[in-house]
């Protein structure tokens, strides 16, 4: 793997770590988290992207 791809990779894992911790204080909505993710994803381009869920699990959002 590439020099950058490893750079991608852990960019992308940083950046959903922020927006989970942005979910679970409540400072974003679920929805908004959802779309951070999508974002997230098209700005770091993660090789395992198909493998990750795109939304957040419906028992999350229902607490």
């Amino acid at each position: 793997m590439e020099q950058q791809k490893i750079i991608d990779e852990i960019n992308y894992y940083r950046a959903q770590i922020l927006t989970r911790l942005l979910f679970e204080n409540d400072l974003i909505t679920a929805g908004e988290c959802d779309k951070l993710t999508e974002l997230n994803r098209a700005s770091f381009s993660p090789s395992l992207a198909d493998l990750l869920p795109k939304t957040l699990e419906k028992s999350r959002t229902q607490s």
